[in-house]
């Protein structure tokens, strides 16, 4: 079941998906642009952190086109409002992969080989988390009882990657050694970049549920 959406809504609900499928695709794109800096591919990995420029620059006009259109009257005004907060924070998700994208090009770390697998491990569940954010905007859209089952996965794939992030850390403050603290340090930003991006669709989530549960009274 879902609302009842006018005609001229649908395109902004189109809009609407489109601006999440947008977010996601930056987020895979900043996980394979660590995978191929991990692999020791410079080159490759360069070029895809410019992608996740790209596709984040996509996501904001997507959004302020959205901005525009639902200012000019579309949904009721209670729905409007979380509509506009719910957009607004699933953009966020694409900023902070934005941000790890700049901190690999800027920063190039050198990622030790035995958190390698610890991080592969975050950027796939963080990807996973990312299609569950997607699907919970599809699902506010065509099936609103699915709603709260996709925000619950994502928070699910969050703590995992909270989990999975801790574990990094204290491999690379307690079991590794680095001769300059520096280099622990900016470990440590990488991390702490990678793993705020499913904090982000956390966020995503809650403000998501919000609006099912106004739809569903």
């Amino acid at each position: 079941m879902a609302f009842i959406i006018h005609k001229k809504e649908k395109h902004i609900v189109e809009m609407i998906k489109n601006h999440a499928h947008t977010v996601v695709e930056t987020v895979y794109l900043v996980c394979r642009a660590l995978e191929l800096l991990m692999a020791g591919k410079q080159a490759e990995y360069t070029e895809i952190t410019k992608n996740v420029h790209i596709k984040e620059h996509e996501a904001d006009i997507i959004q302020r086109d959205i901005d525009t259109e639902m200012f000019g009257g579309a949904f009721m005004p209670s729905i409007r409002e979380n509509l506009f907060i719910t957009v607004d924070t699933v953009d966020k998700v694409a900023n902070r992969a934005e941000k790890l994208g700049d901190f690999l090009t800027l920063i190039q770390p050198d990622v030790p080989k035995e958190i390698r697998e610890n991080i592969r491990k975050i950027c796939e569940v963080t990807c996973r988390c990312a299609d569950s954010m997607e699907d919970a905007v599809i699902s506010l859209f065509e099936d609103i009882q699915n709603v709260h089952e996709d925000t619950v996965q994502i928070e699910q794939y969050e703590a995992n990657v909270d989990k999975l992030a801790w574990r990094a850390l204290d491999t690379v403050f307690k079991k590794l050694e680095i001769e300059k603290f520096s280099h622990r340090m900016m470990l440590r930003e990488m991390i702490i970049h990678l793993s705020s991006i499913s904090n982000k669709m956390e966020d995503a989530a809650d403000r998501i549920d919000i609006i099912g549960l106004r739809l569903k009274t």
